[in-house]
Order: structure tokens, then C-alpha cells, then sequence
């Protein structure tokens, strides 16, 4: 029968959605906090998942471990005087002085993807704790401190590297000598045996013959001698009866690996899963050892505290047993990083998933480290990292490997960042110069949590980092190169902190060839349109930081800075980036007004008139080139982001996201006429205004009107700020009209809002397909003899063309001719009237949308002005009728603003 358990673990495996999976996890933490001891059954069940195939699978096997660790008290046993514990397993921790970085790569097994030997282990027909024995073994052989033959020889640690490795041929042969021939094993005194010896004694018992001559103890022995296994062999399903009169008691016997996964009493209760799962850190497959690294990682993050410690021992010895536990699971991942070679290409950057994981779970131990066992981390990290750079022989994923677990360090060990931030930001100064492009990401990475050390412990080495990240961003050839990202928002870290930015002004005075704002920007500039969306949010929020500097430098801003800016919010399809962008704008032109340069001496009227007319070019149009600023080329491989901008094609860009672009270009316009000279806005702009009000194009009249309406804000803005707001047009919230730009073109917008129902240019396209359709349709009628030629050229003359003349055809003509023609030659000429009538029908809804749009868009110019007509019938029916009908919200939320 299927237990709610059974149900909760398949889902684990079977959830169609990650977060029916994530409930079932949090579900199985449940069922721990209600029943506390069922721990080792739920591991149990749990940790067949934690190494499969599946990547959603694993993830929620770790997110159910980490639910069930949760509920698990935290372990912190008691001293009891009268209990003195056995402790026999220490011999079997690894620590830092036996690790060396160079026998291991040596002697040790690669992990790659797959060898194929999980599939072939030599463990069948071997109980739990002679597989866990046997896996033990393995494992040590691949981190190449194991003997040959692992069926025959104990282990041995020589290869490891320590200067003393532990003796163990004479407990060897004490064993061989206590069992001559095969003598039983209850002779045996196994309490004098360690755990290695034990599980070596059994398995080779289990290899002669598989029946045993007398029973082996093979659980460590409490104070008083008793066997300390807290689970039994056999257990019990009780399942009460409907009428709750009856129960059935069901005899169930233990699984195995529930067996393996149960402590001695007294013990860390996650003891022996985290053993279990260390060996599999060693797998062959990589997807177990990127599960047993998801695993470990929720463990430590509830238990690191109580890991190793007993009862009945002292604090000081159980602290010192948990630096000890600690420290053995820290070398065990760091030798994951020394032999992990296993890579995997995600979108456009390089993903390691093991050792990535494997960083994260030796963060989550650093937190419990204590200060030498941390330092000891470190120097074995930076060992990694310098035997990967080894310019005769390098390892870039070993290097890649330590940079990640430095970052994980730095990054959750901030308490001691004063001692670690030297070595760390040495290596990863060295990894930003290194030429394999993930390492340069990684140390990007690993530098960027160490900023605020770096300015609190080497404020002197500001300008190394700094110097190294543009020198980063130099070598970025290519969009696609995976490290862009990450030196990018590197870069945006530095700057964000004052000390860095006043270091950077500094140094500009001094040295301007290498650190002055006007030769460092530039280069921000082939990043503005990058390929990675991050890469262009970061390379924006450094310039926005530059541009919000307190008594800041202007010299840097020019006339290709506001073109690009401006360009970008033309082009911008992700809302946040075109958001940022529109903020960088508005910041740039408050920094022009701060300063000695104005907007008038950097951008010419042929400049403004160029950036008019980009953002007004009809929506579906190809956006002329010849209006784009072009980046000179610097010899990079340059991917075109924009191509479906560009092309206007609709079909790939939503057509909210175009109409978004040209609002907040407009809005950009505005702005940039309120900061230009008050003498020269009406030779600059009023007639470019003017005349794309009375142009016939919706859009261009639509964008005038935005620009308007956003100068006249931003003019307010400016005289609240200014104090000289007051009285009257405080109140009424009026500007004061400057008299050659906004008179004539207050008039002009109040004509454009009389006129009804205009026959907009922008749909010239689709008149010309209705004709297009019509001209079909009395093709086909003569070609059946329904009408002549001379007929068919007086229904459809060459010009003068209107929706009139489409209806006509459609319409009474075509009730008139279709008569004469044949059945089958009815039902064509239905079809192809079908067709011309759906074109009408386009042309009539887009028509009327474009003119509700633009009719509130003047309307909403002329309440901006603050001087509203006699008449206020049309300036409300225009901006009703787009709070009712407006398809498009943004258009809509600006119309019902102008309302309020």
C-alpha cells in the first residue's frame, strides 16, 4: 500500500512543475517534525534522488534534505562524566597538512562527466557496510592516496603529500595475526580495532565465503560496552482500521541503506549521511557528485555547529573534534576542485555545476571555521589557484575551481576579510589578467565582495583594481565573452564607493592619460548596445554613477555620450535597462546645467532633428540608419542586438515594448528642451515641433506632443527647485508660456485637436493593401466575364484611391457584378471580397487607434500648458475616450494622469 510518505518522495522525481517538487521537499520536513524518529528513513528515501539524472530531481532532493535538517534540533550533547565515549575514527579525517595540490593531480582520479565505471563498482553482492567500506576505499584511490589493489591492502595517506602519514602495516598484520586461517571473527576483540579495520575485517569475511561463523559487532561500543546502534533491524507499520477499533501491525524489515545512515547514541546524528555523501563527491558521474555537493551544502547550513561532536566528552575536546570534522570535509572538497574537469556550456558563458556547488558548500563550512583552520583553507585555495596558472603546465579549471571557492569564502567570512583580503585579491588581480575568459569572470567574481576591505585595509591598492578592470574590459573582444558580465558589474561596485570614485578623481588630476573620466568613458561606450543584457545595465549603472558624483567632472560628457544615451532608449527592448537608461539621460543633462558646457554646444539642431525623427519614424517601419550614431570600430567581434528593433519587426518585439521606446524618447526630448538655453529653444525646436503637428503623421504629431507636454514638467521642476514658482501659477499650476515657443505652438496643437477623425499618413501602407486586395477582386470579376476593363478602371481609377471607394467596391458594386457570375466563380469572388473587406477592417481599427492615441496626446500637452481652451469638449473626449479605449497601458496611464 502507498504511504503518503512514498507519494511525497516520488514527487521529488515526478513533480510536473519545480514547484509542486519544492512543496513535496517542504512537505518531507513536515513529516520529520512530526515523527523525530524517522530521521535515518527519510534520509534514506531522500538520498536515492539526491543523485540522479535528472537536474530538477536533485535540486529538490537537496531542497527535502535541507527540510529535514531544519527540523532536527541543533547537536550539542551534553557532558556526562560517567560516559566516556570510544573515540576510534579520528585517524580517518584528512587534514590540510597532509593535502598537496600537486600529488593529488598526480596520482588522483579526473572527475569528468561520466567514466562509465558507475555502471560497473564491483559492489554486488556486498551488504550496506561492505559497500560503504569498498566505497570508502575507491574514493581514497581517486583522490590518489589509495594502494593498487583495494581488495588486498589497507590504505594508506603517503599520497597525499604529508610529511608523517599515519602507520598502518603493524595494525594490519595484528588483524591478520588475531584471525589465522580464517578463524572466527567473535575470537576478535573488535574494540580494539578502529572503524577502518572493522569494516576492512568484515568485508573480506563477506569475500571468503559470505557466511559467517559467528556475529560481528561492527557499531562502536558505548561506555557500559552495549552496542550504541540507536535503530533496530526491524520495524513496524501501524495502520489504524476504519471505525478506529482495529489496528494492523505490519512486520517491515529495515532497508539497508537506513541501516548504514543510523549513528551510535551519542553521536551527530547527520554522521553517517555525510560520510556517505563525501564519498560521493568522488563519484564518477557528475551528476551524483553535484547532488552530494547540494546535499552537504543543506546540511552544514543547519548543522555545522554540531558536526562531530559527542556526548560525554568536553567542550573544548568537542570543539575540537568539530574543527576537526570540519576542516576533513573542507579537504575533501578542495581535492574536488583539484581533480573536477567537468564543464558544461549554458546560453553564452561556461557552467561548471560540481565545483561550483562544491564553492557553496565550503562557504556554508567557512561560517563554522575556526580562524587557523580558515587560514589553512585559503593557502590551500591559493595553492590551487597557482598551480592552475603554472604557465608549463596550467589547469584552467583548477584555477577556476579555487577562484570560485575563494569567493564563496571571502564572500560569507566577512568578520575576517582584513586577513583574507591580501592573498585573495593578489590572486584574483592574477586571474583578471589570465587568458582563459571564465577565469577572468570568476576573479571578477571573487574581487567583488572584497571592495569595502580593500578601501578599509589597502586603500593603497585602489588603483591596481581599478587599472586591472579596465584593462579586463579591454580584453572583452568579443559580446559573447563570458567574463563581460561579471568585470562589468565589478567595475559598477568599484565606483559605487566614494573612496574608490575620489581615489579615481584624484589620480585623474594627477595622471589624466590613465584615470581621467574623459579617457576612461569612452570606453564604456561598445558596451552600451552588448549583446548580454547585464553587460548593459552595468556598463549604464557605472556611467550613472559618474554622472550623480557630487560636484562632478563634465568634460567627459560629449556630444557621442547623449547620442548613444538618447539611442538607447530608442532601442531598449527590456523595460529596466530602458528605465536606467532614461535616468542616465536626465542625470547627464543636470550635470550639463551644473556646469560651464550647455546642451546647445554639444548637440547641433541637425542633431536634435536627427534624434526627432529616429524616435518618430512610423511604428513597422525600418528605422533609417543614416539617423543611428555609429560607434567607431575597434577591431571587436560585435554582435547586432538591435536587429529586430531596427527592422521593426513585430512579430519578434512586442509592440508595447516599441511604443514604450518612442514615449520615453519623447519624454527624453522634452527634457533635453528644458535644458536648453531659453534663447535659443524656439530657433531649435519650435518649428521642428510645428512642423510634425501638421505633418499628417500620427506618430510625429504624437511625439510633438509628448515633448511638449514632458517640457513643461520639466520646466516646472526646475522653478520649484528654484523657488521661483510662486503665487498664481504655483496654485494653478501653470507655466509661464515663453512667448515665442509655446504661444504659436498651443494654437497649433488646439487645431490639431479640432480636427475629426483625420486620415493619418502612417496608414498609408495599409490603404495601399485594401487597394491592393480590391484591385484583385475586379481583376477576377473580368476575368469572368462579370465586368470589362473599362469598368473595373472607373470602380478602381488610378489615384484618388480612399476607404470610400473600397466600401463602394465591396459593396453595391459587388452586389451588382457577382450575379453574373457562374457558382464556382461566386464563391472566388466571395473569397477574394472576404479578403478585401479584412483589410478594411485593419485599416478602420488602426485608423481609429491612432487617432485616439494622438488625440490624447495633444490633449494631454495642452493640460500640461495649463491655458486650456474655450471649449473643453474635445480635450475631454480625447482623453476619455483613451482611459476607455487606449489599448496600450502605458498610453493609457498618461492619458488618465492628464485627467486627473
Amino acid at each position: 500500500m502507498t504511504t503518503r510518505l512514498d507519494r511525497l518522495v516520488g514527487l521529488l522525481d515526478t513533480g510536473a512543475t519545480p514547484v509542486v517538487r519544492s512543496t513535496a521537499a517542504r512537505q518531507i520536513g513536515g513529516i520529520q517534525r512530526q515523527h523525530p524518529e524517522e530521521l535515518f528513513r527519510l534520509l534514506a528515501r531522500v538520498y536515492e534522488y539526491i543523485g540522479s539524472k535528472s537536474w530538477d530531481t536533485r535540486v529538490a532532493a537537496a531542497q527535502a534534505f535541507d527540510a529535514i535538517a531544519k527540523e532536527v534540533s541543533e547537536w550539542d550533547p551534553p557532558v556526562e562524566d560517567d560516559v566516556k565515549p570510544t573515540i576510534d575514527d579520528e585517524e580517518d579525517l584528512l587534514t590540510f597538512g597532509q593535502y598537496n595540490v600537486d600529488s593529488v593531480i598526480r596520482n588522483g582520479r579526473l572527475l569528468l562527466g561520466s567514466a562509465g565505471k558507475e555502471y560497473d563498482d564491483g559492489l554486488e553482492g556486498l551488504d550496506a557496510q561492505a559497500r560503504m567500506a569498498l566505497q570508502r576505499a575507491q574514493m581514497k584511490k581517486r583522490l590518489g592516496i589509495g594502494a593498487q589493489f583495494l581488495d588486498v591492502d589497507l590504505l594508506d595517506d603517503v599520497d597525499l603529500g604529508a610529511d608523517n602519514p599515519p602507520v598502518v602495516e603493524t595494525k594490519r598484520r595484528k588483524v591478520e595475526e588475531a584471525a589465522p586461517n580464517g578463524a572466527e571473527s567473535s575470537d576478535i576483540d573488535m574494540s580494539k580495532l578502529s572503524a577502518r579495520e572493522r569494516n576492512r575485517l568484515k568485508r573480506k569475511e563477506r569475500m571468503n565465503g559470505g557466511k559467517k561463523k559467528g556475529k560481528i559487532d561492527v557499531g562502536p561500543k558505548t561506555g557500559n560496552g552495549e552496542s550504541g546502534v540507536v535503530m533496530s533491524q526491524t520495524a513496524v507499520d501501524v495502520t489504524e482500521q476504519p471505525g478506529g477499533e482495529a489496528i494492523v501491525v505490519e512486520a517491515k524489515k529495515a532497508d539497508s541503506r537506513e541501516t548504514l545512515f543510523a549513528i551510535s547514541s551519542g553521536r551527530w546524528p547527520f554522521e553517517a549521511v555525510v560520510e556517505i555523501l563525501c564519498i560521493d563527491l568522488f563519484s564518477p558521474s557528475w551528476e551524483c557528485r553535484h547532488g552530494a555537493a547540494m546535499a552537504l551544502r543543506e546540511i552544514f547550513r543547519s548543522h555545522g555547529f554540531g558536526a562531530g561532536r559527542m556526548s560525554g566528552l568536553t567542550k573544548e575536546e568537542n570543539q575540537r573534534r568539530n574543527q576537526q570534522f570540519l576542516e576533513d570535509v573542507c579537504v575533501r572538497l578542495v581535492c574536488v576542485f583539484t581533480l573536477d574537469r567537468f564543464g558544461d556550456f549554458v546560453a553564452d558563458h561556461v557552467v561548471a555545476p560540481v565545483r561550483e556547488t562544491c564553492a557553496q558548500a565550503l562557504g556554508v563550512v567557512s561560517q563554522f571555521l575556526a580562524q587557523d583552520a580558515l587560514v589553512a583553507t585559503q593557502k590551500a585555495l591559493l595553492q590551487l589557484v597557482e598551480r592552475g596558472g603554472r604557465k608549463d603546465a596550467a589547469i584552467w579549471e583548477a584555477r577556476h575551481a579555487g577562484l570560485s571557492g575563494l569567493r564563496y569564502v571571502v564572500t560569507v567570512r566577512r568578520d575576517v576579510a582584513a586577513l583574507l583580503a591580501g592573498d585573495t585579491l593578489d590572486a584574483a588581480l592574477g586571474g583578471l589578467g589570465d587568458g582563459d575568459d571564465d577565469v577572468r569572470g570568476v576573479s571578477a567574481e571573487t574581487l567583488r565582495p572584497l571592495v569595502d576591505s580593500l578601501v578599509m585595509c589597502q586603500p593603497g591598492r585602489i588603483l591596481d583594481v581599478v587599472s586591472a578592470v579596465w584593462a579586463a574590459l579591454a580584453d572583452v573582444t568579443d559580446d559573447l565573452t563570458a567574463s563581460a558580465a561579471s568585470v562589468m558589474a565589478l567595475l559598477a561596485r568599484l565606483v559605487s564607493h566614494p573612496d574608490v570614485r575620489s581615489a579615481v578623481v584624484e589620480a585623474g588630476q594627477t595622471r589624466p592619460q590613465e584615470y581621467a573620466l574623459a579617457v576612461l568613458v569612452p570606453r564604456l561606450f561598445p558596451f552600451f548596445r552588448h549583446a548580454i543584457a547585464d553587460v548593459r545595465l552595468a556598463a549604464l549603472r557605472t556611467l550613472l554613477t559618474f554622472a550623480e558624483m557630487p560636484n562632478g567632472d563634465t568634460a567627459w560628457v560629449d556630444a557621442a555620450c547623449l547620442r548613444l544615451v538618447y539611442q538607447n532608449i530608442v532601442l531598449e527592448v527590456q523595460d529596466d535597462i530602458s528605465e536606467l537608461s532614461a535616468r542616465l539621460w536626465l542625470s547627464l543633462l543636470r550635470l550639463l546645467g551644473r556646469g560651464d558646457v550647455t546642451a546647445d554646444q554639444l548637440l547641433a539642431p541637425p542633431d536634435v532633428a536627427a534624434m526627432f525623427q529616429l524616435a518618430a519614424t512610423p511604428i513597422g517601419v525600418r528605422l533609417p540608419m543614416a539617423l543611428l550614431y555609429a560607434i567607431p570600430n575597434t577591431g571587436s567581434v560585435r554582435h547586432n542586438v538591435d536587429s529586430a528593433m531596427v527592422q521593426q519587426d513585430l512579430g519578434l518585439i512586442p509592440r508595447e515594448s516599441v511604443i514604450r521606446a518612442r514615449v520615453l524618447a519623447g519624454a527624453a526630448l522634452g527634457q533635453l528642451l528644458a535644458a536648453w538655453p531659453q534663447s535659443a529653444r524656439a530657433t531649435t525646436f519650435t518649428g521642428l515641433l510645428g512642423q510634425a503637428m501638421q505633418s499628417g503623421w500620427a506618430l510625429q504629431c504624437q511625439l510633438a506632443s509628448v515633448v511638449i507636454e514632458e517640457f513643461v514638467m520639466a520646466e516646472r521642476t526646475q522653478l520649484i527647485e528654484a523657488g521661483t514658482m510662486v503665487g498664481n501659477a504655483m496654485a494653478g499650476g501653470a507655466v509661464p508660456l515663453t512667448a515665442d515657443l509655446l504661444a504659436p505652438l498651443l494654437d497649433t496643437l488646439v487645431a490639431v485637436l479640432n480636427v475629426s477623425d483625420p486620415e493619418p499618413r502612417d496608414l498609408d501602407r495599409a490603404l495601399a493593401q485594401v487597394r491592393a486586395d480590391c484591385s484583385v477582386l475586379l481583376d477576377s470579376a473580368v476575368a469572368e466575364s462579370c465586368l470589362t476593363a473599362a469598368q473595373a478602371q472607373a470602380l478602381l481609377p488610378a489615384t484618388g484611391f480612399s476607404m470610400a471607394a473600397a466600401a463602394h467596391i465591396c459593396g453595391p458594386a459587388f452586389d451588382a457584378f457577382a450575379t453574373r457570375a457562374s457558382g464556382d466563380a461566386r464563391v472566388m469572388l466571395g473569397e477574394r471580397r472576404l479578403r478585401a473587406t479584412s483589410s478594411m477592417d485593419y485599416h478602420v481599427r488602426s485608423r481609429q487607434q491612432l487617432n485616439v492615441s494622438t488625440a490624447a496626446s495633444v490633449a494631454s500637452a495642452v493640460v500640461a500648458i495649463g491655458q486650456l481652451p474655450t471649449k473643453l469638449n474635445a480635450v475631454l473626449r480625447s482623453l476619455m475616450a483613451a482611459v476607455k479605449q487606449e489599448p496600450s497601458p502605458l498610453l493609457q496611464a498618461r492619458a488618465a494622469t492628464a485627467v486627473a
